[in-house]
């Protein structure tokens, strides 16, 4: 069975959409996924499906937490094969683990538009750097996210897409938790 990392959107965040780590594994276990592993409190989780379709599997996963939580939470789906491209395909040279701290991946539920992709124009040449390759977002902060001008801007609204963050730290123990499948 293929492997897959469902990524949740804006759980756990102030207070707000609260959902145990060990109440989404059985969720995803009521669904007849298996291996079923979550990484911190942000809504990490790999899994095991039989699902043929990615496609199908998003609208499957959004529903049961609905009805299970009683709230929206958008999911954008990779594959492990995916996640590990994106890992290659970071426009970035990272050279300290400092580094790491501050690169963030955007996961988008499409790739963007080359209109919408216009619109990250002006924001390119600041101190944050920035950059689209398919379906993530690359942002490399000069000192931090919180920080940032970035910080404020809706860049999923602006591209048009949904879309989650994660940092590099935790994209590289998602890859390294479905390398132990």
């Amino acid at each position: 069975m293929p492997t897959y990392i469902a990524l949740l959107r804006g759980i756990n965040v102030g207070g707000h959409k609260i959902i145990k780590m060990q109440d989404l594994k059985a969720m995803f276990e009521s669904l007849g996924c298996g291996n079923v592993r979550t990484y911190i409190q942000s809504g990490n989780v790999v899994f095991e499906s039989g699902e043929p379709s990615e496609e199908g599997l998003v609208p499957i996963i959004e529903k049961r937490i609905r009805e299970t939580f009683g709230f929206e939470v958008p999911v954008i789906l990779r594959t492990a094969e995916e996640l590990e491209s994106a890992i290659k395909a970071s426009p970035f040279q990272l050279e300290t683990e400092e580094d790491y701290k501050r690169l963030y991946v955007s996961f988008l539920d499409q790739a963007p538009s080359a209109g919408s992709l216009e619109k990250l124009i002006p924001y390119g040449d600041g101190a944050d750097k920035l950059q689209v390759v398919g379906k993530e977002l690359y942002i490399l902060y000069e000192v931090s996210v919180s920080q940032s001008p970035l910080f404020k801007v809706s860049l999923d609204k602006l591209l048009g897409v949904q879309l989650t963050a994660r940092n590099w730290n935790t994209v590289n123990k998602l890859a390294a938790l479905c390398r132990k499948a």
